[in-house]
């Protein structure tokens, strides 16, 4: 198995999440951009920081690295990390509409 550090489907699991909270990433923050915020990363810029299929690449690219390295375990505290990131967007969004 590729996810060799557990065998039930938590490693999947986290794999997924990551990806999918990074593509709801891209989204919230092309909602917040047509708002009138503006991106915090610089890296990315206005640009690329809503764009959904580079969010998706990236976060790709991260989990199969990850994977194929067998540092598997460092999904949880990103996908938490995502999850907090996309709750400060969520929260953002609601406060200002």
């Amino acid at each position: 198995m590729v996810l060799a550090y557990t065998d039930s489907g938590t490693g999947v699991l986290f794999c997924v999440a990551f990806i999918g909270l990074n593509i709801l990433d891209g989204c919230l923050t092309g909602a917040a951009l047509g708002l009138g915020s503006y991106e915090l990363n610089p890296l990315l810029g206005p640009t690329l920081g809503s764009s959904t299929l580079f969010k998706w690449l990236i976060s790709s690219a991260i989990v199969l690295t990850l994977v194929v390295c067998k540092r598997g375990e460092l999904l949880k505290p990103l996908s938490l990390a995502m999850l907090l990131v996309c709750a400060w967007n969520g929260l953002a969004i609601w406060s200002w509409i």
